[in-house]
């Protein structure tokens, strides 16, 4: 636990110790707004930030990934049932940008955020059914940069790495679980911001 809490100490002086090296030159300044959209080949996310001065900003982004499958299954009798399939993720972070920028048009950031979300799967198998439901909170750490193709667009790509909490809930036809544990992902994302 003390290793985890340095961990976490040593990811929130991060933004400050790079932002006291960078020059003041930056294309975003206080009070500006930006949409960013981002996706992988299953998830899509999108963020609204709102800049507290030309070197950080607010996040609150809003992610969704789906799988909804429609399938039968047929066994060597000849008898046919159900195997459809479903997984949807839901995930809402909210937390603070920090940005660098060592060229006009090029802008690295860091991202610290809390985060809580919901996954729900499910999947028909020989005449059962089984569902999971779970619910999870944590923090995420995010590493990214962006390419200013004007001053209003930007094209760019994230790494996000988070670590958290979940409890889950399953059930089929025939018993019911619960439980709990931890969780740690890590996410590459293609973004586009747009900046007002």
């Amino acid at each position: 636990m003390a290793r985890f809490a340095s961990l976490v100490f040593a990811l929130l002086l991060l933004p400050s110790c790079l932002i006291a090296q960078e020059s003041d030159s930056t294309p975003f300044h206080h009070g500006q707004w930006a949409m960013q959209f981002g996706g992988n080949s299953n998830l899509f996310s999108l963020g609204v930030l709102r800049f507290a001065s030309a070197h950080s900003a607010w996040l609150l982004d809003l992610s969704n990934a789906a799988n909804v499958i429609s399938a039968k299954s047929t066994d060597n009798f000849g008898t046919t049932t159900s195997a459809d399939q479903q997984y949807i993720n839901l995930d809402v972070r909210l937390g603070k940008r920090f940005y660098q920028t060592a060229h006009p048009k090029v802008a690295s950031f860091e991202t610290l955020a809390l985060e809580g979300g919901l996954t729900d799967q499910a999947f028909d198998l020989t005449g059962s059914h089984y569902r999971q439901t779970s619910t999870y909170a944590g923090i995420d750490g995010e590493l990214g940069g962006a390419y200013m193709l004007t001053s209003g667009v930007s094209v760019g790509g994230t790494a996000i790495f988070s670590a958290g909490y979940l409890s889950f809930k399953g059930n089929d036809s025939f018993s019911r679980q619960q439980g709990h544990g931890y969780y740690n992902t890590i996410r590459l994302l293609v973004a586009l911001g747009l900046y007002f």
